[in-house]
């Protein structure tokens, strides 16, 4: 039987990770002398990604930003990339032709619960789940990050604590310490939040990689090519409050919850650069993978 055009994505992924961990060797031989290293004069290749956007642009959005697309991108796009948004609220998902010539995804915030029914949403979880068998490199932020974690395994719903608006601190743990190593984390991340939903229980062999006051996961990882980051590194002060009053006007958020909202920017400020960094660094897997790191180790 031929494989369809997701499995031979796998199956390339398999391959390139076999390439990867060959350079890891081959650069710790040059370490110590024995061969030349080519890897470390490799320049990486532009590559192609999709924002799977699952909530409408807001009027305010549209005429300042010209959508959340064009926001996404601002954060993440560097030159020579490619990149197509799909309507995912709308049942725009891309074919598993189109998906297996991407090299990441994002999946983007939403109004919507990821734990609701939804044909929209369920179409989404399916297409998680194939897009992580095949190998891709998936970010998922706010609802995104949610969905991630209901595809592969785990449970979301309504936080105890209620809405978390503002700039919040998050605080990563040692694993991520580790992972983002070049980046040399600091003990604070500020970041804009925007959820009353979370993660209630992660995937099996999912990694909390940050916590915050109130949120238990604030950022996950599953394996080397998925995490979620509950806050919104794309978001600037003036998209969450042209956001917050709009729920203002329609009796979903009180006055109180916006004044502590608008505070918190007099505190502290999103650290857009770092998340920038943080981001990109996934997504487009510049940071050393578990089989990188234990293949350097052996050779060593």
């Amino acid at each position: 039987m031929g494989m369809g055009p997701l499995e031979n994505a796998a199956s390339a992924v398999e391959a390139a990770a076999a390439v990867e961990a060959a350079g890891v060797v081959g650069a710790a031989a040059a370490v110590a002398g024995i061969l030349p290293s080519v890897a470390a004069c490799a320049v990486p290749s532009a590559g192609s990604y999709a924002v799977l956007q699952c909530g409408e642009d807001s009027e305010y959005v549209r005429k300042a930003y010209s959508g959340y697309f064009q926001v996404f991108r601002s954060l993440l796009e560097e030159d020579g990339e490619s990149w197509r948004v799909y309507r995912a609220l709308r049942g725009e998902l891309p074919t598993d032709a189109e998906a297996a010539g991407f090299d990441g995804f994002v999946i983007s915030g939403s109004c919507a619960d990821a734990h609701g029914d939804e044909p929209w949403i369920l179409a989404l979880v399916d297409l998680i789940r194939r897009l992580h068998a095949a190998g891709k490199r998936i970010l998922g932020v706010c609802f995104g990050h949610q969905i991630l974690c209901r595809a592969l395994g785990g449970r979301t719903g309504r936080s105890t604590k209620g809405w978390d608006i503002g700039v919040s601190c998050i605080h990563p743990t040692a694993a991520a310490a580790r992972l983002f190593a070049p980046l040399k984390l600091p003990v604070h991340m500020p970041v804009i939040e925007f959820h009353q939903d979370e993660v209630w229980e992660l995937p099996p062999n999912a990694e909390v990689l940050a916590r915050s006051d109130k949120t238990r996961v604030e950022m996950f990882r599953y394996g080397d090519r998925v995490m979620g980051v509950q806050g919104h590194p794309e978001y600037s002060k003036d998209i969450l409050m042209s956001i917050a009053d709009r729920l203002l006007q329609r009796n979903l958020i009180l006055d109180c919850q916006v004044d502590v909202a608008k505070a918190s920017f007099d505190v502290r400020q999103p650290d857009k650069e770092l998340w920038k960094k943080v981001c990109r660094g996934f997504l487009k897997g510049r940071l050393p993978s578990q089989q990188q790191k234990q293949q350097a180790v052996v050779v060593l």
